[in-house]
């Protein structure tokens, strides 16, 4: 009702399980979607609605103050949700989230700004890169996908990676197939075989040079 007496916004529908939002997300592709935080499936179910509409910005409302919801707070961010409203904030601060999110900002309260950035804090440092991936081929991926392909060299498995990086495994698997695309890698193994970019500017994989003959 408050969405409907706003002149600047339009409900396009309401649904009240993620089975009915994933099927309305494809046809419709609204500009901004609330998530409601009180659904027991909200952390698969944000992964499945960035995937099916990537270009709608989602944002998080009634979020409480429990660890479980913390917990799906910063694996919502990681999702690329746009904001978050709390559970206790009133209804004003939500449809203030919603415009806010349809023009590309990302709302949130002092305490869920407060909660992600002590998640940022907690994360390791990013390991350093190897000789291997040094060279224009690696200029060619996001930092994010640099970290990712770096510890793909080491041996992790895309799980491994996502618990190192506090990220979902869905995240980690899409970093690696951009990866793989970027660098024109056929598989995951053969990442760790990059060489730095040669003089004609490519960046792909070098056989080792031939030992040299002694007299």
């Amino acid at each position: 009702m408050a969405i409907d007496t706003d002149p600047n916004l339009e409900l396009l529908t309401g649904v009240s399980s993620a089975s009915e939002a994933l099927a309305c997300m494809v046809p419709r592709q609204p500009t901004v979607a609330l998530l409601d935080f009180s659904l027991d499936s909200v952390v698969p179910l944000m992964d499945s609605l960035r995937r099916t509409a990537p270009s709608t910005r989602l944002v998080g409302i009634g979020i409480s103050t429990g660890q479980g919801q913390s917990e799906a707070v910063v694996r919502g961010a990681e999702a690329g949700l746009a904001g978050f409203v709390d559970a206790d904030q009133p209804l004003s601060d939500v449809l203030a989230a919603i415009r806010l999110a349809a023009r590309g900002q990302s709302p949130c309260s002092p305490r869920i700004a407060a909660l992600l950035l002590q998640a940022l804090q907690r994360r390791p440092e990013p390991p350093r890169m190897p000789h291997q991936l040094k060279g224009q081929g690696l200029a060619r991926l996001t930092p994010r996908e640099v970290v990712v392909a770096e510890l793909a060299q080491r041996g992790l498995t895309n799980r491994q990676i996502a618990s190192r990086l506090v990220l979902g495994e869905s995240t980690v698997k899409s970093h690696v197939h951009a990866i793989l695309a970027k660098l024109a890698l056929e598989s995951r193994d053969q990442i760790a075989l990059i060489g730095p970019a040669s003089s004609t500017g490519g960046g792909g994989v070098e056989a080792p040079a031939p030992p040299r003959s002694h007299p």
